[in-house]
């Protein structure tokens, strides 16, 4: 009966004496927002009064997030100013809240701030293909996270001598396009170890390198596979400073840029650079506003055969007898067609040549732009 008795007054201590756990009844004050930084944010609030703790003071949550997630960051009792992560090119919200052994208290009043971008993750996957003995077409993937508005991308290669790796070639370039996810890559040499990488690159720099390696051997020509292409009329290339003008909402600090390295020319990619002369337009009527535009045709090999080396166009205005030839397109993935009449049907036609063999790929129409004034 005693040991009973003695239970009792023991639970009885435990949920009404002085250890008791309870609801803490306040938050803390003044929660600010000091620094905007990099990758992260600097926030202080005011220290807690430790009676409205109400048990044992374990410390402070800080919860941040945004329309897709949210973090939680727990600090001892004596931290009252503190980094956190923020989810970039976003708006961002937080709070903090003490806890005890028990429970978490009410939050503070939340603050909010638009988040910068951040250097995009870098693409989750590369792979390699084979043209020739000295070219290849690289694919890959957009990146899970691009942190911002992508700008394009950035392919590397270098050449791997264990033996001497003072002596290697490196080399690199801008592609200036988001959606474009294939390059190519010539003037490689047979038996040579390469590394080949790509990264995203935003408004806040670039992510890190995803890497493949590839060494090329002896290539006899043969009969290429039929191959696809696909067609962007109106295209254009983004601008980095208007893009990046338009969404800067908060000064970050900047990176220096370093000065270029004088690559080798052994890649020969699109030339557009983000920094152009603006010279003043000529006047155009109305057909040439509405009608004559870039026309990019994208050459989509047939990797998993014989893809051929390079490619040429065949195009006409539906109804004609007669194609217009391009040339042979040696070093790129691409043929930009200026002054293209988007107003007219065409008929195109992909050449996929290797060595003396050429094959042709199906025939793609077209369809005319509507502009009813004109048609």
């Amino acid at each position: 009966m005693f040991v009973a008795v003695l239970l009792v007054l023991q639970f009885f201590a435990s949920v009404f004496g002085a250890n008791r756990e309870l609801l803490p009844s306040a938050a803390p004050n003044n929660l600010t927002l000091l620094e905007i930084q990099k990758r992260q944010v600097l926030i202080e609030w005011d220290p807690i009064d430790p009676e409205t703790v109400r048990g044992n003071f374990k410390g402070y949550l800080v919860r941040t997030w945004n329309h897709a997630g949210s973090l939680v960051y727990a600090f001892p009792p004596d931290v009252t100013r503190a980094n956190i992560d923020f989810f970039p090119f976003s708006k961002n919200f937080i709070t903090v809240s003490v806890r005890n052994e028990k429970y978490v208290g009410p939050p503070s009043d939340a603050i909010s701030f638009d988040a910068p971008q951040r250097e995009p993750q870098s693409p989750p996957t590369l792979h390699i293909f084979t043209l020739s003995n000295k070219s290849v077409l690289i694919r890959w993937s957009k990146p899970n996270q691009p942190n911002g508005i992508l700008l394009g991308y950035k392919i590397y290669c270098r050449e791997i001598d264990e033996s001497f790796p003072e002596t290697k070639r490196e080399a690199s370039h801008q592609i200036n396009d988001p959606d474009k996810f294939q390059a190519k890559l010539t003037g490689l040499e047979e038996g040579v170890k390469y590394q080949i990488g790509v990264s995203a690159v935003n408004c806040a720099g670039e992510s890190d390198v995803t890497t493949a390696g590839i060494v090329l051997g002896a290539h006899t020509p043969v009969e290429p596979f039929p191959s696809r292409f696909v067609y962007k009329t109106n295209y254009s290339t983004l601008n980095r400073d208007e893009m990046c003008y338009k969404t800067a909402s908060i000064a970050i600090p900047t990176q220096e840029v370093e000065e270029g390295d004088d690559y080798d020319d052994y890649l020969l990619y699109n030339n557009t650079n983000f920094h152009k002369e603006v010279t003043p337009n000529p006047v155009k009527s109305d057909y040439e506003k509405n009608c004559l535009v870039d026309c990019l045709v994208l050459w989509m090999p047939d990797v998993s055969n014989n893809p051929g080396e390079y490619f040429y166009l065949k195009y006409r205005v539906k109804g004609e007898t007669e194609y217009m030839i391009t040339e042979p397109e040696m070093s790129e993935d691409f043929i930009l067609l200026h002054n293209f009449d988007a107003c007219k049907k065409y008929e195109m036609i992909i050449v996929a040549v290797d060595g003396d063999f050429s094959t042709e790929s199906g025939t793609v129409f077209t369809p005319p732009k509507l502009y009813s004034n004109i048609l």
